[in-house]
């Protein structure tokens, strides 16, 4: 047998012993959420709580597991463009019942710049989808997007028509911003006139937070 040969058996044995690595790693996330650690020690892990991340750990491990998202990862990984399907395909994936979360994450954790890429085309057709904004304030805890991130929620706040909505909306720019030191409600008074619903709804949460503030300082 050739020394080709053997290293191709080689290769193959480590795919296989990684394979059933991950797929015991993976179900003991899966199986005992809240007890991990002596079950991951069980099967050859050594736990280390100075360094140990579980989010990392799964992360590490996750993999596509379906044909959406090896798309998905080929688009995050390549060099294709943004496209309606690759949106419809994400937009699909992210709202499942079961989402991939640790395969997405680490994308996050990494600051793609195709996942961010592919954030600001799902707002561009989607502005006020609160979930889509979330993930964009998510990816900026990453990347410092904050111009970007101030601009997509003033875009949301007065495009949005329902005044439930928009409150939801105007709370969700302000805890996602308000880490920076942007007054995002301030922000917000200065666009809607005075008298109009959405500066009634404006004013009252900059009441609702100004109460909140004076409650925590000590008497």
């Amino acid at each position: 047998m050739g020394k080709k040969d053997k290293t191709g058996i080689l290769d193959e044995y480590q795919k296989l012993k990684d394979e059933i690595i991950f797929d015991k790693v993976k179900y003991v996330f899966r199986s005992k959420p809240k007890n991990f650690i002596p079950a991951l020690n069980e099967i050859g892990f050594e736990y280390c709580e100075d360094d140990f991340d579980e989010a990392e750990m799964e992360e590490r491990i996750a993999k596509p597991e379906n044909q959406n998202q090896k798309d998905l990862v080929t688009f995050f990984e390549g060099e294709q463009d943004v496209s309606e399907s690759i949106m419809a395909i994400f937009l699909a994936e992210r709202n499942a019942e079961h989402p991939n979360f640790p395969l997405f994450r680490k994308y996050f954790r990494i600051a793609n710049q195709n996942l961010k890429a592919l954030l600001l085309y799902c707002l561009d057709r989607y502005p006020t989808r609160t979930d889509l904004l979330a993930d964009l304030a998510y990816f900026h805890e990453f990347e410092n997007i904050l111009t970007l991130l101030i601009e997509y929620f003033i875009l949301a706040c007065e495009k949005e028509t329902d005044m439930e909505k928009f409150t939801e909306l105007a709370q969700d720019f302000y805890y996602s911003t308000n880490p920076d030191g942007y007054e995002a409600l301030l922000a917000l008074q200065d666009i809607f006139e005075p008298g109009t619903d959405k500066r009634k709804i404006v004013d009252f949460l900059i009441t609702e937070e100004d109460e909140t503030d004076d409650s925590m300082i000590p008497m």
